[in-house]
């Protein structure tokens, strides 16, 4: 399995499966973290609890990403195939759960979805949910996907802050502590050793990012010690999407600089699109 994330040889069902586990997870987690973070509203009198309170708020957003991407996909190819959401309000949190396979964890995530009304309700909607996901191929799916991972960012990035006092700081935190994690269980999963090794760090780094279409082109190196190695790529998926700015690839670069600081390394963000213009971005690993 190690050989074949190298080789970027995983078949489009699976980037689309691992994609949609990455996403259900990636919603939980955030919810997770901003507990500590919310006010509960008079536990001890049946009011609502710190982890209620931060599950709302990442509901409500959940449902505002994937308005605009439900939104963007009529934009596109499969605007036929997809009823507007005035016509059946329920299309989008239909289609959303077929993409993000809410059928295998329908206790562990279904609450993500509360924001749009809740998941399928029944066996009829369930199998709606199917039919308006059918016209779009594994591939259009894993790359459907992909794009929430930006879209999340921007408008946690537009609407936290009107919640919470810090709220984009807190979401730099979330991401360097998401990418410490992740980077834990793939050294596990590898069983690789947590030295200061440029060329495993990157290899790391590069798992998470092939599913997510980070940098889609890439190539890099390490220096012979281990000590520093760089990536360069061309644009991700999502930067321009609207709202995309400048410090939007700051934040997100603290989950690779997580994914870093396990290998005893700092993760520097070069050069990137939105700040500096041209076709490529560049990141640095150093001692």
């Amino acid at each position: 399995m190690r050989e074949v994330y190298r080789r970027e040889l995983l078949p489009a069902r699976a980037r689309w499966w691992i994609a949609a586990a990455g996403m259900r997870d990636w919603f939980r987690y955030v919810a997770r973290s901003l507990e500590a973070h919310v006010e509960g509203e008079g536990e001890g009198d049946g009011g609502a609890s710190r982890e209620a309170r931060a599950r709302a708020i990442v509901c409500e957003l959940a449902a505002e990403t994937m308005r605009r991407r439900y939104a963007a996909l009529r934009e596109g190819e499969h605007a036929a195939a997809l009823p507007a959401p005035e016509e059946n309000p329920r299309a989008v949190a239909l289609l959303m759960s077929a993409l993000y396979r809410l059928d295998l964890s329908p206790r562990g995530a279904r609450w993500i979805f509360d924001g749009l009304g809740g998941g399928p309700h029944d066996l009829g909607e369930r199998l709606a949910a199917q039919r308006l996901a059918w016209p779009l191929s594994s591939e259009q799916r894993w790359r459907e996907l992909t794009v929430h991972l930006g879209e999340w960012l921007i408008v946690l990035t537009e609407r936290l802050p009107e919640r919470l006092p810090r709220a984009r700081q807190i979401i730099a935190e979330i991401c360097f502590d998401a990418g410490v994690r992740y980077a834990r269980s793939i050294r596990r999963w590898f069983s690789l050793p947590a030295d200061n090794d440029a060329a495993r760090a990157i290899e790391v780094l590069r798992t998470s990012e092939y599913v997510f279409r980070v940098n889609p082109e890439h190539w890099g190196d390490a220096a012979a010690d281990g000590r520093s190695g760089y990536l360069e790529g061309n644009a991700c998926p999502w930067y321009d999407r609207p709202g995309w700015q400048r410090m939007h690839c700051g934040i997100f670069g603290q989950f690779q600089a997580g994914v870093c600081s396990e290998f005893n390394l700092k993760y520097k963000l070069t050069k990137t699109i939105p700040k500096h213009g041209g076709k490529l971005c560049r990141v640095d690993l150093v001692s």
